[in-house]
């Protein structure tokens, strides 16, 4: 009878102080809180007990184990004992990713076996996102349970193990000077982002300038223009064109040309910079272990 006590006055406690708790996985752990009870419902005031805590999470119908420790603690004056659970935060991502259980046993008999249940609050203070979010961050080292975004290996890396497998590969994304877009086809204008986990390569769209260039049509016309006549002889009263002296001016007209247009040749000077981009703000990526 003494397991069956035990385990309802744990259980009424300790229910509410593990939702709480879960809160501070990677800080201050998990609070767990009871009273031990003997077979007469008795509390076990300063007595020594030695619970082993287990969390884990399933597979399937196989258990994956997160953390174990055996503890041996003492309790009050009211047969109350307290302990926390600290699964370090190299574990938060399985406690993003899985729905994780805690075990307690006393010897062979199972005290509680519980889901670590979650609230809106519970696990968002450390490991609210799962594994492979990213986000933008001003800090120069990523915070625990975080890598930048730089192409790091994760291989050695402890607590890499989700990542890696959503990645499908052995190093952390190489987001410098890139930005974030969305893959898929845009509802807005129809235009494909990247494939997931791709990349895109810069682009400027397609696009014509008015210009301000124009020649007027001159029409049909032709040009005038003086030419001298030589006279052939002092003698003689026939002129013919030549360089002597003694000659009279001319005036004469080219062929008319008929109505045209002239062609011009040029360009546009280039100006600007190596690339086209908005108003920004240098931060790190960062990625979820």
């Amino acid at each position: 009878m003494r397991t069956k006590f035990f385990f309802l006055s744990f259980l009424m406690i300790c229910v509410t102080t593990i939702n709480y708790a879960q809160t501070s996985a990677s800080t201050a752990g998990i609070a767990v809180q009871g009273i031990a009870r003997d077979d007469n419902n008795t509390a076990r005031a300063n007595a020594s007990i030695s619970l082993t805590f287990e969390i884990y999470y399933k597979v399937a119908s196989t258990e994956v184990q997160i953390s174990t420790e055996t503890q041996n603690l003492e309790t009050d004056d009211f047969g109350i004992f307290s302990h926390v659970i600290d699964p370090t935060f190299q574990n938060n991502p399985n406690f993003a990713n899985y729905q994780a259980y805690l075990r307690i046993t006393e010897g062979p008999t199972t005290i509680s076996d519980e889901k670590l249940k979650h609230v809106p609050y519970a696990i968002a203070a450390n490991n609210g996102v799962p594994s492979g979010s990213i986000m933008p961050f001003i800090g120069t080292e990523a915070p625990a349970g975080w890598v930048l975004c730089n192409g790091q290996s994760l291989t050695s890396i402890t607590g890499a193990a989700n990542l890696i497998t959503i990645l499908g590969s052995n190093n952390a994304p190489n987001l410098q000077g890139m930005f974030l877009r969305g893959t898929g086809t845009s509802p807005v204008n129809n235009q494909d982002g990247p494939a997931l986990k791709g990349t895109q390569q810069d682009a400027f769209e397609s696009h014509s300038h008015n210009d301000n260039f124009s020649i007027d049509n001159g029409g049909s016309h032709s040009h005038g223009y003086k030419d001298r006549d030589i006279k052939e002889s002092s003698n003689s009263g026939d002129y013919a064109d030549g360089d002597g002296t003694g000659g009279r001016d001319s005036e004469r007209t080219t062929d008319p040309a008929g109505n045209h247009n002239h062609g011009i040749s040029g360009g546009v000077l280039a100006t600007g910079g190596s690339e086209t981009r908005p108003v920004n703000y240098g931060v790190h990526y960062i990625i979820k272990l």
